[in-house]
């Protein structure tokens, strides 16, 4: 059976992104982005989520949290936009109608190297956006706690994995991620799109060898993925790859 790291097999990480309906500007400015960042703190129970890292734009905000049940994710976040949601209708001369385009969005993250990528994109953000030239100079952003190694109180990340994050020059990163980050994408995309097609779980697939030996050919077939790529993804051997591939 092929070794398989845990946290893919039952992952506590996701990926949230929440965004003004008609991609309005609902945090136009510093009153509206503290009040979100002050409703996100006061409604966390810390003992149930963790705020991993997170970045509050002029139209959209991202956060990466860590949560044991998903739907303790779901009332946080329910909770944490209704709220939003009333005080910025209020603000807005007592605005009517929705604030938020969805509910949220929630995308899992299956492994270490995708979460140390997602916390570099989350905070890459507003550089992208041309808000800022430099990461440190955003003020609404987790940064400053991965800068002045705060997040080392969590021990989800080592030094070195916190020096990565925390550098401005994306050149080393696919070097330090050891696959690229747009297959690394598709393949996960790919993965749970095979886990629906077959009605299974995620932790099935590990579990029997025919499953297993499914999903690689599914990948290589349908999604057109290397054996070496895949081998990356789901840590395996070559000499299990030449075994599941026959």
């Amino acid at each position: 059976m092929a070794r398989i790291a845990r946290q893919y097999l039952d992952t506590s990480f996701f990926h949230i992104m929440v965004q003004g309906i008609n991609k309005e500007f609902i945090f136009n400015n510093n009153r509206y982005i503290n009040r979100y960042m002050k409703l996100i703190r006061e409604n966390l129970n810390k003992e149930k989520l963790k705020i991993i890292a997170y970045c509050i734009m002029n139209n959209h905000a991202h956060l990466l949290i860590e949560v044991e049940d998903k739907k303790e994710l779901s009332k946080y976040m329910q909770k944490v936009n209704s709220l939003y949601a009333k005080y910025y209708n209020y603000m807005e001369n007592e605005r009517v109608g929705y604030v938020f385009r969805d509910r949220y969005k929630s995308e899992p993250i299956l492994d270490k190297r995708q979460l140390i990528q997602c916390v570099k994109y989350i905070h890459q953000n507003p550089v992208k956006a041309n808000m800022v030239k430099q990461i440190d100079e955003y003020p609404y952003s987790s940064y400053y706690f991965y800068q002045n190694r705060e997040i080392n109180k969590t021990g989800i990340f080592t030094e070195e994995e916190i020096q990565f994050i925390c550098n401005k020059d994306k050149s080393t990163q696919e070097e330090f991620l050891d696959i690229d980050i747009n297959i690394e994408n598709k393949i996960n995309n790919a993965i749970l799109e095979f886990t629906k097609k077959e009605n299974i779980k995620l932790f099935e697939i590990f579990e029997k060898d025919v499953i297993l030996k499914a999903l690689i050919k599914y990948l290589k077939k349908i999604k057109n993925i290397k054996y070496t790529n895949i081998m990356k993804k789901l840590d395996i051997t070559k000499g299990v790859m030449d075994r599941l591939k026959k």
